[in-house]
């Protein structure tokens, strides 16, 4: 990669397509809310000016607030004390400044805070990347490094030379595992190997896009129980929350198995009509995809024709009410609502593989046998095809009274079948 190249991002998209150019090995995305600072540990900034880049002061003020630390009792958890990379990360996790540097693993997630307003109120953000699968310049904390003092890392090796490491720790809290944290550090500052400039006046704008697409927030990337107190101090204006919550809140109910409270949360958001029209879709959509999981096929077929009545090329909508229209035996209405989905949407295989099975019940060989042809190409195993509801096709005959033709019998009989 051309390192530090002019780039400046006004949209989501446009860091989307910046950062997609990372695809040669493992990276790791660092963003701060001014382009005027470089990577550099927060503890530097302690320091007076003149020792920010002195590797031995940045040594002594690390040294001094692991002792003081330690001192206080401070370096124990679960009957055990912890190594001095363990003692940082736990201070810095509480605001203390340390030699630690945060990176994430997802570009988006230090996007998120480059975002964020900084202390001048007005300037450009910034998201710099590192390799870090260089091995040679990045060498990677191991459980026997872990027990080695700050000292080790801090000060030069026999060649004069002052090591970078990262670390990932193994105890992982809340935080470190929804911003995907790495943390990189060394006693000299990191170099970035390229970096984009974040424009000062798009960073309301791509925050929105940043929760609407991807879900990242203040709450999620701090999701702690220190986080959530943060997000609701004196100085966070209150508001009434946006309709999208209860949509964003449904989805995490329902990820989570709490049917009847992702149901109240779609049931909220439609009540409130938001203008989005195709999110009132979605709603309508996830709030079908629950009932039919909680058995109630009527209420999921009324959900998902309302879903349809928002978005008449809602693909998936057309699907899943057919297959709720095959749970019930109609299978002609279930043929009608797969023909609909191929017609949107023809390269999903499950489409065609159930289409199949509603053709085998409507008796329409040839139909179903293209369907389980175009299945197999695409991928799917169709000698599969009736394992979630029957043990095999003699069962799936015996039940419905079927004879299935003799040629279809082959094409889903596994020796037959890889001919």
């Amino acid at each position: 990669m051309d390192n530090k190249e002019n780039n400046i991002a006004t949209t989501l998209n446009e860091f989307i397509e910046w950062a997609a150019r990372f695809k040669d090995g493992q990276y790791l995305f660092r963003g701060v809310t001014k382009e005027t600072y470089g990577i550099e540990a927060s503890a530097c900034r302690r320091l007076p000016v003149a020792d920010q880049n002195n590797p031995i002061k940045l040594l002594e003020i690390n040294q001094e607030l692991i002792d003081k630390a330690r001192g206080l009792g401070h370096d124990q958890r679960d009957g055990r004390q912890l190594t001095d990379l363990e003692l940082l990360a736990e201070l810095q996790h509480f605001g203390a400044a340390t030699c630690l540097i945060d990176f994430s693993r997802n570009a988006l997630v230090a996007l998120w805070f480059a975002c964020q307003i900084s202390s001048d109120r007005k300037a450009n953000g910034k998201v710099f990347v590192v390799k870090r699968d260089d091995t040679v310049r990045l060498k990677t904390v191991n459980p026997k490094l872990m027990k080695k003092d700050i000292d080790y890392f801090l000060q030069p090796d026999g060649n004069g030379r002052y090591l970078q490491y990262q670390w990932s720790p193994k105890l992982q809290n809340n935080r470190i595992i929804a911003q995907q944290s790495v943390f990189v550090f060394s006693g000299v500052q990191i170099e970035a190997e390229a970096e984009i400039v974040i424009d000062e006046d798009s960073k309301q704008e791509i925050l929105i896009s940043l929760e609407q697409i991807s879900g990242i927030t203040e709450s999620s990337i701090f999701p702690d129980f220190d986080g959530f107190a943060r997000l609701h101090a004196h100085n966070k204006k209150h508001s009434e929350p946006d309709v999208r919550y209860y949509l964003q809140r449904g989805t995490e109910a329902h990820q989570s198995g709490n049917w009847d409270v992702a149901i109240e949360y779609y049931t909220e958001f439609i009540r409130l009509e938001p203008a989005d029209i195709s999110a009132v879709s979605v709603a309508y959509f996830n709030r079908g995809v629950v009932y039919g999981e909680k058995g109630e096929v009527d209420r999921a077929i009324e959900d998902y024709t309302l879903a349809l009545k928002f978005n008449d090329n809602f693909a998936d909508a057309y699907h899943n009410r057919g297959y709720v229209y095959y749970q019930k035996g109609r299978y002609d209405h279930a043929t009608e609502d797969y023909n609909r989905a191929i017609q949107l949407k023809k390269d999903n295989v499950l489409y065609y593989k159930n289409r199949s099975m509603a053709l085998l019940h409507l008796k329409e060989w040839e139909k179903a046998k293209e369907d389980m042809a175009i299945a197999r190409n695409m991928g799917e195993n169709i000698t599969k095809l009736f394992q979630d509801s029957y043990s095999g096709i003699e069962d799936f005959e015996q039940k419905h009274n079927i004879k299935i033709p003799e040629d279809i019998t082959a094409m889903l009989t596994p020796s037959q079948a890889k001919q």
